[in-house]
């Protein structure tokens, strides 16, 4: 196998996830003796979950501030991409020639992506072979129109190819000053490259048939071993983020007889010592989630597909408080499972009484052994490796 240069892209997007995967994916081509470098959102995270050793890493070329003129309610991909710069005929060319630059100075000879729909076209314009990685949300389904991700509102097909077609003129506009071909759909961005849905029929994001294979979940397992509190209390896991429900969470867990290992994005420890009790320990740096999974009785988080996938594969139920749409998605889907319960909003009663039913109610951990029940027979360090082979 000749050795390959690979740029490994994330540009869209906030969560650590990105970060894991691409580094995942990384470490296997590293292994098959190829090069990699990355682009990357965010630097800063960045440094905190790539090693150096994997490769340079460069800041990804990316939208900053909000959209121009964005659409209240983004109704499917194409609604996404209007909301993440495919509004600016002036903006999108440059960030698309940026990355077009970009894939040439490092000398990328393929390239993988993770939420990266603008460097998933720059390297096509190059003729550069593309896999595009994550979850149901983020490798949409390859119909046309792209399908409706708000399954409750019944949005009429006609609008969504109108909206479509309005976004593809001024895609194709900033490709004519740039003088690129045009493309004939918005779904030519990814068509042709290879795509990855590394997920579950049960938890993708779109309710219906697609034509991407499930690939499953990769084993992402990275970081220090989970050392739980002492005490006889049930043991939870819980990685969460800033939000609405976050302080009545937390005056719940602090009442709690749980043992709590709490992973808090964003906010300093410092911050939580109004809710410090025996056998709350928070983490200030990452912890390895396979082994947290493994042995915690249940979890809490914000409806991240990564960390509902890992600990569902371990046959634990959540608590689940989603803070954006495509976390909303998932976390129906995991209700719909029965295999977790969620809550949203400022009010302490329903938080409390979730957090009781997520430790007492066995229907919850029943239905989530069936899901890991369901696929303990995939071998998850097996999928990237299999994965990467066939596309280099």
């Amino acid at each position: 196998m000749a050795k390959s240069r690979v740029l490994l892209c994330w540009e869209l997007g906030a969560g650590f996830g990105h970060l894991v995967a691409l580094r995942a994916f990384a470490e296997v081509l590293r292994d098959a003796g190829h090069d990699c470098a990355f682009a990357v959102r965010n630097l800063g995270s960045a440094n905190e979950f790539l090693d150096p050793a994997l490769g340079p890493v460069h800041q990804a070329p990316v939208k900053l501030g909000a959209s121009r003129n964005p659409v209240k309610t983004q109704t499917s991909f194409a609604s996404l991409l209007h909301n993440t710069g495919f509004d600016d005929i002036h903006e999108l060319a440059g960030r698309l020639e940026a990355w077009r630059h970009l894939m040439r100075a490092v000398k990328a000879t393929a390239v993988i992506t993770d939420h990266a729909p603008v460097a998933a076209l720059a390297a096509k314009t190059l003729s550069l072979p593309v896999l595009y990685s994550g979850s149901g949300f983020t490798v949409p389904p390859l119909q046309s129109p792209f399908p409706s991700f708000r399954p409750r509102m019944n949005v009429p097909v006609e609008i969504l190819r109108k909206n479509e077609a309005e976004v593809l003129t001024e895609l194709n506009r900033a490709l004519e000053r740039l003088s690129l071909k045009p493309v004939e759909s918005l779904q030519d961005i990814y068509r042709g490259g290879t795509p990855a849905l590394l997920s579950y029929e049960p938890l993708d994001h779109y309710e219906g048939t697609r034509p991407e294979p499930y690939l499953g979940m990769p084993d992402y397992s990275h970081g220090a071993d989970p050392v739980w509190p002492p005490g006889k209390g049930p043991k939870l896991f819980a990685y969460l983020r800033p939000g609405p429900t976050l302080p009545a969470l937390m005056e719940a867990l602090k009442e709690s007889p749980a043992r709590l290992l709490l992973r808090l994005s964003g906010v300093p420890a410092r911050l939580l010592q109004a809710y410090a009790r025996p056998g709350l320990t928070v983490l200030e740096s990452g912890v390895n989630f396979r082994k947290a999974a493994e042995s915690c009785d249940a979890f809490l988080n914000y409806g991240a597909h990564s960390t509902l996938a890992e600990f569902l594969l371990a046959g634990k139920p959540g608590l689940l408080m989603p803070d954006l749409h495509e976390r909303v998605l998932a976390t129906r889907r995991a209700v719909t499972l029965g295999a977790a319960v969620a809550v949203r909003g400022k009010d302490a009663a329903p938080v409390r009484q979730a957090l009781a039913r997520l430790l007492e109610d066995p229907a919850l951990r029943t239905a989530a052994g069936s899901f890991a029940q369901r696929y303990s027979k995939q071998d998850r360090s097996a999928i990237l490796p299999a994965l990467v082979e066939a596309f280099i």
